[in-house]
């Protein structure tokens, strides 16, 4: 299936941008690649039937179905899904005596070597876009439905696991190989988080018998399934690819943070933004952005861990936020970034961090910024986490840095 797209506006507000920077030449994905792969110019056209279909029709993608099966562990909750075929996965940031290692230089991203692209969004320099993983850890299988969705209060587990089907997107964010949310320009950034808004509304609000309703206010059932919004940099957390990008799942498997969450709603009678907002001390806030605020919880389970809360503990997604607040969001992901990128290396730490964003019931909505500071131990495995920090003293740390360097692209300040 070929989806219908205003080829004409796209190329009116696409081609022809300049890429600059400071008169050297930049590796990025030009648009007359990007129109060989373009199926659709803006996900809110398309139908979750129609986003199915282009999963199903995907050339190569049948090598890499996932297993389609969900196990739950009976002591916490966790979810484990399957798909034996994701360690095929190439990489351009392992060893190289690494067999999955792609040749020096090589970027599948900027080539133009993905899959079909589902929305594009014009940039100051280039553009963002969303395509469809070839790796998918979840996948629209025919028929996809399942008459036994575990909801966030049911402890019913069982040994032969449960279906496991959905979506799963991967957002660049910038066709330019060198920009990410580090240094990019704060109105580029707020078109990234619009786009992934976008995708999230459009999944959430799309979907109707194939996915199981999350635990509403008043009994309402508005949206349907749980959306997975992450971010992997660095070999040693899971990124394959350094080509700056997000990761977008679409489920029927509630996640065990959202879980979390949700109870701790129905314990506490306040979602877990609005919890922390008034528990965590003053001395850990990093930066107030008005909406938003960055701060470093109390409870901070590695060195320069960070989280972004929005204010109002009323939202509990990206595309229920106002213009302001996505601005916020923004800046936050831009500060908290830049910071793990310039504390890393003087910690004498190969850069790696993952950023994981907490939205639906018991959340408000809430963005986790975890660094790769420490090695996970047996005393984690338990359950018992043992910090090599202060966390008064990486607040310090962290606000030295942001007012010494308030806005200025990383490369600008290290």
């Amino acid at each position: 299936m070929k989806s219908k797209i205003n080829r004409q506006r796209v190329d009116e507000t696409l081609n022809g941008e300049g890429l600059q920077n400071e008169g050297l030449a930049i590796e990025a994905l030009e648009f007359e690649s990007l129109k060989k792969i373009l199926q659709a110019e803006n996900i809110e056209e398309l139908s979750l039937a129609q986003l199915a279909q282009l999963f199903q029709e995907e050339k190569g993608m049948g090598d890499f179905i996932p297993d389609g099966v969900c196990q739950i562990d009976p002591r916490n909750g966790e979810r484990i899904i399957y798909n034996s075929a994701r360690a095929r996965r190439p990489h351009d940031n392992r060893p190289a005596n690494s067999t999955l290692t792609l040749p020096e230089k090589e970027c599948l991203v900027c080539q133009g070597k993905t899959t079909g692209v589902v929305d594009v969004a014009k940039l100051s320099e280039g553009f963002t876009f969303i395509n469809k993983n070839l790796f998918p850890i979840l996948y629209p299988r025919q028929g996809w439905r399942t008459d036994t969705p575990v909801f966030p209060g049911e402890n019913k587990v069982e040994t032969e696991g449960i279906p496991a089907y959905g979506f799963h997107f991967l957002q660049w964010t910038s066709s330019l190989h060198n920009r990410d949310w580090h240094n990019m320009p704060l109105a580029d950034r707020v078109v990234v988080m619009q786009r992934l808004a976008a995708l999230e509304k459009k999944l959430l609000t799309g979907a109707t018998r194939e996915m199981p309703p999350p635990q509403l206010r008043d009994g309402q059932e508005d949206w349907r399934g749980f959306v997975s919004i992450i971010k992997n940099y660095g070999r040693l957390v899971g990124g394959s690819l350094i080509h700056g990008h997000q990761q977008i799942g679409f489920s029927n498997i509630m996640p065990r943070r959202f879980r979390d969450n949700w109870r701790f709603e129905q314990e506490r009678g306040e979602p877990f933004a609005m919890y922390l907002l008034r528990k965590n001390p003053p001395e850990l806030l990093l930066r107030d952005y008005g909406p938003a605020v960055l701060l470093v919880p109390y409870f901070m389970r590695r060195p320069f861990d960070m989280m972004l809360l929005l204010k109002d503990g009323h939202k509990r997604y990206l595309h229920e936020l106002t213009e302001a607040e996505l601005t916020a969001v923004a800046d936050g992901w831009h500060d908290a970034i830049r910071v793990i990128l310039a504390m890393m290396p003087k910690l004498g730490r190969e850069t790696a961090y993952n950023v994981t964003t907490n939205s639906g019931p018991g959340a408000g909505l809430y963005f986790e910024f975890l660094p790769y500071t420490q090695e996970i131990g047996g005393f984690e495995h338990l359950g018992l986490f043992v910090c090599q920090a202060n966390p008064k003293n990486i607040s310090i740390q962290i606000r030295q840095f942001l007012e010494q360097s308030p806005g200025m692209p990383l490369n600008k300040i290290l």
